[in-house]
């Protein structure tokens, strides 16, 4: 893949991820780029080949950390499988972007 593919690939997959999480209304009313700094460690986890735990790890470490949503309430078990199912669905990810 060239530069501009790779980009392009990028910029595709950040915009379903973003509309993945966006969907789930973690923060009513939230500025639809309020998880954008989410969304790029999770794809960039996931270009590196992250397994479940280890998303799960990122997604409870910055809900709850950074944003201050209670652990209890988020079901992180559920959100990180819906991020795999989604993952499955874009054919892979391509392994281009972390070279």
């Amino acid at each position: 893949m060239n530069k501009k593919e790779i980009e392009k690939e990028f910029r595709d997959r950040f915009s379903e991820l973003k509309k993945l999480l966006n969907s789930w209304d973690l923060i009513p009313g939230a500025p639809s780029d309020e998880f954008d700094g989410l969304n790029q460690q999770i794809l960039n986890h996931l270009y590196k080949g992250a397994n479940i735990e280890k998303l799960e790890r990122v997604l409870e470490g910055e809900l709850v950390v950074t944003y201050g949503l209670f652990n209890d309430d988020l079901g992180i078990e559920e959100l990180t499988a819906e991020i795999m199912k989604w993952r499955s669905k874009t054919n892979g990810l391509s392994d281009n972007l972390i070279r």
